[in-house]
């Protein structure tokens, strides 16, 4: 009886064993926490990565900021460095004004430093003051190396105690006189009205004159023979943005149907232009011929062309708007050259216009159609300048374009145009 009691009554099935199949599920919670470990050991790692390339990525952007804000006031000292020089040129060339010998002018201070940069100006202190050709070469291509810089601060130091050259980057700037140039803004001012009816009126206008005379030669007619550009419709095309009214110049019609057809389309400004930049706007100054002659127009200063501080082919423009003289024409670099080379007048200023036209006529054997008209449209001394500076630090680069104009303010100069780019 007890043998089939206790057969009766003993446990059957899984309570009968509690620990069977323990091992089992300990293995798997052990891979489940495992699985677990790992995907949370990929999700941190993530999270980690991205939050460190995240803070490098605002590292580097906040480098370059700082080098980009760096760079904008290097830029702005190499234009001040200008207007300083401007300044005391102007109290200087006042004070001696008036002590030269009649004939002689005052060089002025910007003409004697027509270009600054302070990374040459480092390769000087490292090199002892002279340089050749292949370190300026290397300069060129590679600029200033850390070694050189750190060089150049302790040396520059002896010199002040503020540390001359004692900053991160550098910095170029250059000058350029826009008393010299033509003044394309002047254009068809001397028709009724400031707008000229025909291209016969504009071929009688001063400015007008003085563009056709610089696009004139043989060289460049054979150039513009060449691309099949007609000169006075470009300079046609130019009075049409300035005057008030919407009728073409060159052969009549709507001024604006040449800007309408575009992708991009837009209309004459008639206004003055603002910049150079916008002379390119103009139908036929868009390409070769601005990147030709650009660099001999202006819009800003007075109208009158300094002749002390235009280049030649400034001064050819002038002439040949006044004269008729086969050597003028045709060959003018070569005939400013002899003239100069007669009247060293490389060596010396001109004061007075008809000292000027005298000597035109006299020692170049120019034939002057009208002497006085010749003579009011040239100045001797500038008062209108253009500085561009750029500064330079690490990969980042700032260009300051600004215009300084001393006709009304003397002392300080006043601030016509200003760009930061």
């Amino acid at each position: 009886m007890r043998r089939l009691w206790h057969e009766l009554t003993r446990p059957r099935g899984r309570k009968a064993m509690p620990f069977a199949g323990a091992g089992r599920r300990r293995s798997g919670e052990r891979g489940l926490a495992l699985l677990m470990v790992m995907a949370s050991i990929a999700i941190i790692t993530v999270i980690t990565v991205e939050l460190s390339y995240d803070g490098r990525v605002r590292l580097v952007k906040s480098a370059h900021e700082r080098d980009k804000v760096a760079a904008r006031y290097l830029a702005e000292s190499g234009a001040n460095i200008y207007r300083l020089i401007l300044v005391a040129d102007q109290q200087i060339s006042g004070a001696l004004g008036g002590m030269m010998p009649e004939g002689m002018n005052v060089q002025g201070l910007w003409q004697m430093l027509p270009a600054v940069n302070t990374g040459l100006m480092r390769m000087l202190f490292t090199s002892g003051g002279s340089v050749d050709d292949g370190e300026i070469e290397e300069f060129q291509q590679e600029g200033v190396s850390d070694e050189a810089r750190e060089e150049s601060r302790e040396e520059a130091s002896k010199f002040s105690s503020k540390g001359f050259l004692d900053f991160e980057g550098d910095f170029e700037a250059e000058i350029k006189d826009m008393d010299g140039r033509i003044n394309v803004n002047r254009l068809g001012r001397s028709c009724p009205g400031r707008t000229c009816p025909s291209i016969t009126e504009l071929q009688q206008d001063p400015i007008a004159q003085q563009l056709y005379g610089l696009m004139s030669g043989e060289e460049n007619d054979q150039w513009f023979y060449e691309h099949n550009i007609d000169r006075w419709e470009i300079i046609g095309n130019m009075a049409d943005w300035i005057d008030l009214d919407t009728n073409r110049v060159f052969r009549g019609g709507y001024e604006d149907s040449l800007y309408q057809t575009l992708d991009d389309s837009y209309l004459s400004k008639n206004a003055q232009f603002d910049t150079l930049e916008e002379i390119r706007q103009v139908d036929g100054w868009q390409g070769e011929v601005y990147e030709k002659f650009g660099e001999r127009l202006t819009v800003y200063g007075g109208g009158k062309i300094n002749v002390n501080s235009a280049d030649n082919a400034a001064l050819c423009g002038l002439l040949r708007a006044h004269t008729t003289t086969p050597g003028v024409l045709n060959d003018c670099d070569g005939f400013i050259e002899r003239w100069q080379s007669n009247e060293l007048i490389s060596f010396q200023s001109w004061t007075k216009g008809e000292e000027f036209v005298t000597s035109a006529q006299d020692r170049a054997g120019v034939v002057i159609d009208d002497p006085k008209k010749l003579a009011d449209s040239i100045s001797f001394e500038s008062k209108t300048f253009l500085v561009e500076s750029t500064g330079l630090v690490g990969a980042s680069a700032a260009k300051l374009t600004v215009v300084y104009d001393f006709t009304t303010s003397k002392k300080v100069g006043r601030i016509k145009y200003w760009r930061m780019d």
